[in-house]
């Protein structure tokens, strides 16, 4: 375990017993984390606080989202992540426009929570996927015929999930379609995002354009 004096400080707002113990759990040993119960306290530390911080923000203990994600923006140091108990699709306006960086169920697991932080700081975004594959069917999916070039190096089974995914589809959804199991979808997945060169769906379904 870590020295916590040489962990990555993280800032967690959330007023809900059940998330924060969550949320301490994952991040032990891993992050050294400060919770924050009050949104002024927040804003006030992001006041104090001069240096680049991750904040984790549990949506359903904001009292006005709309009223706090301006001032919240006001914080160029901060990266911020949103979660919700059950996230909400049609919240992708607020997610893409208000430079929200993350925006995830509140109790992801631990391990995907982590793997969230890192591509955070990688300078990637992270949506939950039927987010993730709603902004691919509404925003990205077209009628073009033309095929990224990537494509000749995949497998025909390889190239149908990639064009599944190009056209909104779930990995639950293609696993069915296709009648495989879900981990083979996923082994699937990472093979075609390697060989397009790609990290995400999304970045995947742009290829298509």
């Amino acid at each position: 375990m870590s020295d916590k004096k040489d962990m990555k400080q993280i800032f967690l707002y959330t007023q809900q017993d059940a998330i924060k113990k969550h949320w301490r759990s994952a991040l032990k040993g891993h992050y050294d984390a400060v919770f924050v119960e009050n949104e002024e306290k927040l804003l006030d530390m992001l006041t104090q606080n001069t240096e680049d911080v991750t904040v984790m923000i549990d949506e359903d203990s904001l009292r006005d989202l709309q009223e706090i994600l301006p001032q919240l923006r006001q914080y160029a140091h901060a990266t911020l992540l949103f979660f919700k108990s059950v996230p909400e699709v049609h919240h992708a306006s607020m997610v893409i426009g208000n430079n929200i960086k993350a925006y995830e169920n509140a109790f992801i697991h631990k391990d995907n929570l982590l793997l969230l932080l890192q591509k955070v700081q990688e300078g990637k975004s992270w949506l939950f996927s039927d987010l993730m594959n709603y902004i691919i069917s509404k925003f990205i999916q077209d009628n073009s015929t033309s095929e990224p070039m990537f494509m000749s190096q995949l497998t025909q089974t390889e190239k149908d999930i990639a064009i599944m995914v190009a056209n909104g589809l779930s990995n639950k959804e293609i696993a069915k379609a296709k009648g495989i199991a879900l981990s083979t979808v996923k082994g699937h997945m990472q093979h075609i995002f390697k060989k397009a060169g790609v990290s995400d769906r999304i970045s995947l379904a742009l290829q298509f354009k």
